[in-house]
């Protein structure tokens, strides 16, 4: 995703503080703020979020400072928006892939997991700003992972709850198992970060669904 963010950056005229003019004010906006978010994106993920500073971050983007802030209060806000949002395109994905999976509740987790593991393994950058230098916004963080997590889990209860119906599963779902099961998926994408092995995430893919599985059967 931070890739296909500096694709789009580049498009922009070179140098801090130029534009195509051709472009709308909204416009002109939109592509500044992707080209912060994609410098924050590879700024952080190889110099780590204790020792990047804002400078860095413009430096890359090819931004001025006055322009940083005028969409962002300063480098912690920058993280945390790409957390939300790519939170957001996570889910979306997720939806985007259990809608067009083969019919049948089993088959509809399974892609679901395999799509949150498949952007993972995407963006290996943007996987290590997320799940490991984020941590160190301590707070602000933690009631934002918290968020994803429960909408994560929701969205699975409910397709267990089908799985459930259909008799793929014996025990109804309930929601501190869900939970315990959305942070089991969270906690080995972790580790292939941290192995900085995030492009083989997809491996765990039916390791995780049987996991979901077994814990209802």
């Amino acid at each position: 995703m931070a890739t296909s963010r500096r694709r789009s950056a580049s498009a922009v005229s070179p140098g801090t503080g130029k534009w195509d003019r051709s472009h709308t004010t909204p416009e002109r906006r939109s592509e500044q703020r992707a080209k912060i978010l994609a410098a924050t994106t590879s700024v952080v993920a190889s110099r780590g979020l204790s020792k990047t500073t804002v400078q860095h971050v413009i430096d890359v983007a090819g931004v001025g400072r006055r322009t940083f802030y005028e969409h962002f209060d300063d480098l912690p806000s920058a993280v945390l928006t790409l957390h939300t949002e790519t939170g957001r395109l996570l889910f979306q994905a997720v939806e985007s892939a259990v809608a067009a999976a083969p019919p049948g509740p089993v088959e509809k987790i399974r892609a679901g997991v395999h799509a949150i593991l498949a952007m993972i393994a995407a963006d290996e950058d943007l996987a290590r700003v997320l799940f490991v230098e984020v941590r160190a916004l301590g707070p602000e963080h933690e009631v934002r992972r918290e968020a994803v997590i429960q909408r994560f889990s929701a969205f699975l209860l409910e397709g267990l709850a089908r799985a459930h119906a259909s008799g793929d599963v014996s025990r109804p779902p309930d929601e501190l198992t869900v939970f315990a099961l959305v942070s089991a998926v969270e906690a080995v994408a972790l580790r292939y970060v941290y192995r900085q092995e995030a492009s083989r995430a997809v491996e765990a893919t039916h390791a995780l669904v049987e996991l979901v599985l077994r814990a209802f059967r």
